[in-house]
Order: structure tokens, then C-alpha cells, then sequence
């Protein structure tokens, strides 16, 4: 039960930095020699996901997929925490039929 709980919110942390890299992205696209940056991600042996931010070169298309990738960043988020709520609820339905 404590993976599920583990995996969600790395996903959580993993979409709200995708969002704050699509933030950054957007708020320097006038901003001189202003770096990129992209949001990596890997599998975690136990569950759920790690991230490291890196730059990248300049992408004349990227304003738009940046907010298209913010919005399904929070879609993402959402996701992991009606996972959280419903972990939650089960192991309350859990405590009551043992107590």
C-alpha cells in the first residue's frame, strides 16, 4: 500500500516540475540568450519516477508545446491525487471492518 502512496506522489513532484520547467520556458521565450530547459525522466527500481532538469536548445515551435505539456502536467497531477484519495479511502474502509 505504501508504493502506491510512494509512486503517486513522485508523479505529483514530476508534473509540478514540468510545470514550473513550462513556466520558465514561457516566461523567457523574449528574454536574451535565455536557456531552455527540459524536464528528464527516469523509472525508479522500487516505483515511481525521478527527475532532473537540463537545458536545451532552442526550439522555435516549443512556446506551444510547453503550454500543451503544462496542461496535461496538471491532467497527470490530478490523476495521482484521486490515486492518493482512493488509497485513502480504502484503508479507512480497512481500519472500520477491523475495529
Amino acid at each position: 500500500m505504501n508504493n502506491v502512496l510512494g509512486i503517486a506522489l513522485s508523479g505529483m513532484r514530476a508534473a509540478q516540475q514540468d510545470v514550473q520547467v513550462a513556466a520558465h520556458n514561457v516566461a523567457n521565450l523574449a528574454t536574451p540568450d535565455a536557456q531552455r530547459l527540459q524536464l528528464q525522466r527516469s523509472a525508479v527500481a522500487q516505483g515511481g519516477v525521478e527527475t532532473a532538469v537540463a537545458t536545451t536548445g532552442p526550439d522555435p515551435g516549443a512556446p506551444l508545446g510547453d503550454l500543451l505539456a503544462a496542461k496535461a502536467e496538471v491532467v497527470a497531477f490530478a490523476a495521482n491525487a484521486a490515486v492518493i484519495r482512493r488509497q485513502d479511502q480504502m484503508l479507512g474502509s480497512l481500519l472500520d471492518r477491523e475495529a
